[in-house]
């Protein structure tokens, strides 16, 4: 049986050279690394106390408004607060950034991201208020977005 890991941990933002921490977390729990860091984006890394990236958080940002993407803990770690941590920092981050409101995709993970205040919304909405968004461009690309179940929370300005 596994040990349990300690609850210590913390959050920085990550900077350009990181990417590579950010995409193999990432590529670990099997989700898209698509553009990680690129200009216009903003990524923290939640660190365990040898500094293992343990999870991870981006935010794309828009003129009025932001999008939460890359979102990933690694499993031994979830359920430990390392998501909501994550997930507060980047809306404090949206809020002092001057946003009013967040959005994200997901198609699995409602009732938690409900749990943190979001609610769901038209794919539409999300589209209309980051059209510019290198997430939504990507999806747009791929055909994905008639897909995508869209989540919003007011953060205020």
């Amino acid at each position: 049986m596994a040990a349990e890991p300690p609850a210590t941990f913390s959050i920085r933002e990550a900077l350009g050279p990181e990417a590579s921490r950010v995409i193999a977390l990432l590529t670990h729990n099997h989700q898209s690394a698509q553009d990680v860091l690129v200009p216009g984006t903003r990524y923290w890394v939640a660190e365990d106390a040898q500094g293992q990236c343990i999870g991870t958080i981006g935010l794309e940002g828009g003129r009025d408004a932001g999008l939460l993407r890359s979102a990933g803990v690694l499993p031994a770690w979830r359920g430990h607060g390392v998501g909501t941590a994550l997930t507060q920092r980047a809306l404090a981050s949206a809020r002092h950034a001057g946003y009013g409101a967040v959005y994200l995709f997901s198609t699995g993970a409602g009732a938690y991201w409900r749990r943190l205040g979001f609610r769901e919304v038209p794919v539409s909405e999300l589209v209309a208020a980051l059209p510019e968004a290198p997430q939504v461009r990507h999806y747009a690309a791929l055909g994905w977005l008639s897909t995508e179940v869209a989540w919003r929370c007011d953060v205020g300005a």
